[in-house]
């Protein structure tokens, strides 16, 4: 069966897959990193397990989460009581244009059009006309909900109803869980030091933090997890939390704003070496981040690599206004944000919509997002995400300043160090980190100095001084379109403003 729903916009080919997926038990247990023996040659990838297609490596992912995929003809096994919460213990698959899994839920994101209302035609009974209920009010653009589908159809006959309805619904997309994993390179752990840092060819740190380390700026760390115990992380925490699925297979998920001392909170390698290259404290006990006097926020989604553009919608949500999303946060919102995280390759209105509010927050001068494209030499305009207008587009260089494998294309901003660059990881530990994911938040942290010197300019300006101020390689105009702007360059970006 072929499907060809609306997503943000443009209609897209989802193909019914030949499989099923059952829910994990509610018991199944949390991930714990693994610990690796130091010195050992460690080989990690953000983006594939090997050569795996993108349906295998999806797949896996959800196996190690406690899934189960059977073919859909085939007898289902016994399933204990309450299987999968509240909500269908097995589910519809379906394979996009990309190859990507993509499972179903039970809720979707609907923008009401304003006509449809009336003083007594209130959301909630326009919604319930549909067998809609309302799960979460969302707060980056008027009539905006999350909505829980009604029982008794399949998806595609419930959305293709709704999309039939433009009268009544600006859009209507599914919330499916799809695979959300950080953009990583293979990393060998036993090269080099900081050399992100050095005057050469890296980020003239030490220069910058004459004039600037950051010091009142808040930068919004939105990963799979942090840990946020770790040395040279722990001082420079303030607010953020945590989405955790309601139930099994739950497109909702329940928050947890941090609290110091709190039992749990999801630990992933990835998002704690993120969170110390923007802003690793400067305390003797490790490396540091560019901007090491910044406040930090994580804020942490898919724990097991699974999860929908809806949380992270209501991640980023929450990093530019705190009390939408938790009334009882007394979390001041984020001056910067920086997620290295992919999605399936398109992007859902929901998120979007969140992107695009950044741009009236911070009293209304912005707040700048910071993302990392792929490490692939492919067209940025291929990723559907990094090509939003909103989206800062960060690449990578190496040690000796030249881009190494990353997106390319007009869309590319500038180049950052990622390549055998060292900053935490988890278990209190340092290693050596390669990808894009680690140039996004050394971007971030340099717009912190900015802000931290500037704090009325807007999120345009910003990211003007950051494109002015790049070192730009001596190369031909014609491989611009691989550095973008240039290498950033943080003492320049931070040096006072000549009239």
């Amino acid at each position: 069966m072929k499907w060809r729903p609306i997503i943000n916009g443009k209609r897209v080919k989802w193909t019914l897959s030949d499989s099923v997926a059952i829910v994990p038990p509610v018991d199944f247990p949390r991930p714990i990193p693994e610990r690796k023996k130091s010195g050992s040659r460690q080989r990690t990838n953000g983006h594939a397990n090997g050569d795996a297609s993108p349906q295998q490596r999806d797949r896996m992912t959800f196996e190690k989460a406690g899934w189960k995929f059977i073919g859909a003809n085939k007898p289902l096994p016994p399933l204990p009581p309450g299987h999968g919460g509240k909500g269908k213990p097995v589910r519809q698959v379906f394979i996009n244009e990309s190859g990507e899994l993509l499972i179903e839920t039970d809720i979707a994101t609907v923008q009401l059009n304003a006509a449809a209302m009336t003083k007594r035609r209130t959301a909630k009974r326009v919604l319930a006309e549909d067998g809609l209920t309302v799960v979460h009010k969302l707060s980056f653009a008027s009539n905006l909900y999350a909505v829980r589908l009604p029982k008794g159809r399949s998806l595609p006959e419930t959305i293709n109803a709704l999309q039939a309805k433009p009268h009544r619904y600006v859009f209507a997309e599914p919330s499916m869980l799809q695979r959300i994993s950080g953009r990583q390179d293979p990393a060998d752990p036993l090269f080099g030091e900081q050399w992100q840092h050095n005057h050469l060819k890296g980020l003239h740190s030490v220069a910058a933090w004459e004039d600037s380390k950051g010091e009142g700026v808040r930068i919004a760390i939105i990963d799979m997890g942090m840990e946020i115990t770790h040395e040279d992380l722990k001082d420079g925490i303030k607010g953020g939390g945590y989405f955790e699925p309601e139930e099994p297979g739950g497109a909702t998920g329940t928050f947890h704003r941090y609290e110091v001392g709190m039992p749990y909170f999801p630990n992933q390698p990835h998002g704690t070496g993120c969170m110390g290259m923007a802003g690793a404290r400067q305390n003797s006990k490790g490396g540091c981040g560019i901007a090491p006097e910044s406040e930090l926020m994580p804020i942490a989604l898919a724990e097991y690599g699974i999860g929908n553009q809806l949380t992270l919608a209501r991640a980023i949500e929450y990093a530019l206004n705190p009390q939408k999303v938790d009334p009882e946060s007394e979390d001041e919102p984020a001056d910067v944000i920086s997620c290295s995280l992919v999605t399936a390759n398109y992007v859902e209105r929901v998120l979007e919509l969140a992107i695009n509010s950044a741009t009236l927050k911070r009293e209304g001068l912005g707040v700048p997002i910071f993302w990392a494209v792929k490490n692939e030499v492919k067209p940025v305009k291929e990723d559907k995400l990094c090509s939003l207008e909103n989206v800062i587009a960060v690449g990578r260089c190496r040690r000796n300043g030249n881009v190494y494998e990353c997106a390319r294309g007009p869309k590319l901003e500038f180049l950052a160090p990622g390549l055998c660059v060292s900053g935490p990881t988890s278990w209190n530990d340092n290693k050596m980190w390669s990808g894009t994911s680690f140039a996004a938040p050394l971007a971030a942290g340099v717009a912190a100095l900015v802000l931290s010197l500037y704090p009325d300019w807007t999120a345009q300006e910003v990211l003007q001084r950051l494109r002015d101020t790049c070192d730009m390689p001596t190369h031909p105009a014609s491989e611009n379109d691989r550095y973008g702007h240039g290498r950033l360059n943080a003492e320049r970006a931070v040096q006072p403003i000549t009239l």
